[in-house]
């Protein structure tokens, strides 16, 4: 009969071990998740636009994502820059536009990327903002990725530029005055406007969640080694008392 001490041990052991593979799964089921919201997203982007008008926003809601096209003016002096961005390895901004359909109806817009000014990092960057009505085609989300964020948004003293860690509807509603649908197109065309679309694919993490599975894994079938060896080393030294391990 194994010792109370022993016997701890060997509980604590047997709890990493059910953790360890707990976690292990759990990054194998992140990894499935990224990869069939790729596939989702990839089978949107290559679907046919769906024509955006203000009576459809709020069944767009429940189709996200959904590729579609827009006709309308941009809103430029509500625009709404994201900071703490990255694309292609550089820091910088999302830039979200307001943009104004035909009918009145108002939708944000994801316009792209634009680099942080390495010699001054509170200069915003310099893109083009087009007065003329405008097509834009892209991808219906419900919201810009979000990052890590501390405290709530305040709004700029002075009527300065937006500048907010991520996109709140209802604190932009506030500020704006414009209503909004509860997601944002991510837009995928354009011209030379100082943008970039290079959006990433969702799918980029899984070899990263597949790599700390088998660190998980690793850890447990070690756990489990271990375990074996010093539970068999425990029962010798019962069995055969006077018999020295070494």
């Amino acid at each position: 009969m194994i010792g109370a001490r022993t016997a701890v041990s060997f509980a604590a052991a047997a709890a990493a071990i059910v953790l360890t593979t707990a976690l292990g799964q759990w990054q194998l089921r992140r990894a499935d998740e990224k990869l069939a919201l790729q596939a989702q997203w990839d089978r949107a982007q290559q679907a046919p636009a769906v024509a955006v008008s203000g009576e459809a926003l709020d069944t767009i809601a429940g189709r996200l994502p959904l590729r579609v096209a827009l006709r309308g003016r941009f809103l430029h002096e509500h625009e709404l820059w994201l900071d703490n961005r990255q694309m292609d390895g550089r820091a910088g901004f999302m830039l979200v536009t307001p943009l104004r359909l035909a009918d009145g109806a108002v939708v944000l817009v994801n316009r792209g990327f634009a680099p942080r000014d390495a010699l001054d990092r509170g200069r915003l960057p310099p893109v083009a903002r087009p007065q003329e009505e405008v097509s834009v085609e892209g991808l219906a989300v419900p919201h810009p990725a979000r990052v890590l964020q501390l405290g709530r948004e305040a709004a700029v003293p002075g009527g300065g530029p937006t500048l907010w860690q991520n996109l709140d509807y209802d604190a932009y509603e506030r500020q704006s005055g414009l209503a909004v649908p509860r997601w944002v197109v991510q837009q995928t065309d354009g011209g030379d406007d100082g943008l970039r679309r290079n959006w990433p694919r969702l799918a980029a993490g899984v070899d990263k969640h597949r790599g700390y599975a088998l660190q998980w894994f690793s850890l447990a079938a070690l756990l489990a080694t271990l375990s074996l060896f010093f539970g068999v080393r425990a029962m010798r030294r019962r069995l055969l008392p006077n018999r020295s391990d070494e």
